[in-house]
């Protein structure tokens, strides 16, 4: 039997639904994308948490995402002078991906161990990782910022992020 072929039930319809709503906010977050890092943003110090919490339950080929209770989904761009300070140890209650788009984010864990995050790379936090972060002004000499993408997903109604005591001193 051909895909075409097989009945419509309601789930088979929400899946087909759920796919085309995740490729048109991906078209659509592409696209702001490009005007964020165009410079289209306020000037610094900036902070832009968005203004929507988003139930998800996506299923796909390739890659599932399955959970087992309501989450939030929260994406904020955080733009920050390169000051060399720590921005505070935490934790997150879900899985958390980090996407720098100007400059060098520095990340420490619980154990001082460190490593960069450059422009155009990502990293996803695990739930519960405890980490703490800093720019390095010799990392990022010759910017007025370093500026990233946080997006956390989190059990429904928690706290997220989570702040802790340091557990060494980097």
């Amino acid at each position: 039997m051909r895909s075409s072929e097989y009945p419509q039930t309601p789930r088979r319809r929400l899946l087909r639904g759920v796919t085309a709503a995740v490729i048109l906010v991906f078209t659509l977050a592409g696209t702001a994308l490009g005007g964020l890092v165009s410079g289209s943003l306020p000037a610094s110090p900036f902070t832009f948490t968005s203004t929507t919490i988003n139930a998800v339950d996506i299923g796909g080929s390739g890659i599932k995402l399955k959970t087992r209770a309501p989450i939030d989904v929260k994406t904020t761009y955080t733009r920050l002078a390169p000051t060399g300070a720590l921005t505070g140890w935490h934790y997150h209650n879900g899985p958390v991906i980090v996407t720098v788009a100007i400059g060098t984010l520095t990340y420490v864990d619980a154990s001082c161990h460190q490593w960069d995050l450059t422009a155009g790379q990502s990293y996803i936090e695990s739930a519960g990782e405890v980490v703490n972060a800093y720019l390095d002004p010799v990392k990022n000499s010759g910017l007025a910022n370093v500026e990233w993408f946080t997006t956390r997903l989190y059990p429904a109604g928690s706290a997220d992020p989570v702040s802790v005591a340091a557990p060494c001193t980097p």
